[in-house]
């Protein structure tokens, strides 16, 4: 299985598999991909205007260190085909 990180300013974020984990300088966070949502994730419209009621497919504890940036790269990685089950 692959594994997938980045460094995000104090996070560090981590996909090996399904799972995520978010590690920042102060606490962490841990989640997952929804898989049976991600079809839908890539054929929803794309922009700012059509995120409201876009498709779900990131299961987080909580929202720590889940930023713009951080929130972009993993959607990117569904949009890449790069999650594997």
């Amino acid at each position: 299985m692959r594994t997938h990180k980045r460094k995000f300013g104090q996070y560090l974020v981590e996909v090996t598999g399904q799972q995520i984990s978010i590690v920042g300088n102060t606490n962490s966070n841990f989640g997952h991909f929804y898989e049976p949502n991600f079809g839908r994730f890539k054929a929803h419209p794309k922009g700012e205007k059509h995120d409201w009621n876009r498709p779900q497919v990131l299961g987080m504890e909580w929202s720590y260190g889940l930023t713009e940036s951080i929130r972009n790269w993993l959607y990117s990685l569904v949009l890449k085909d790069k999650i594997e089950a």
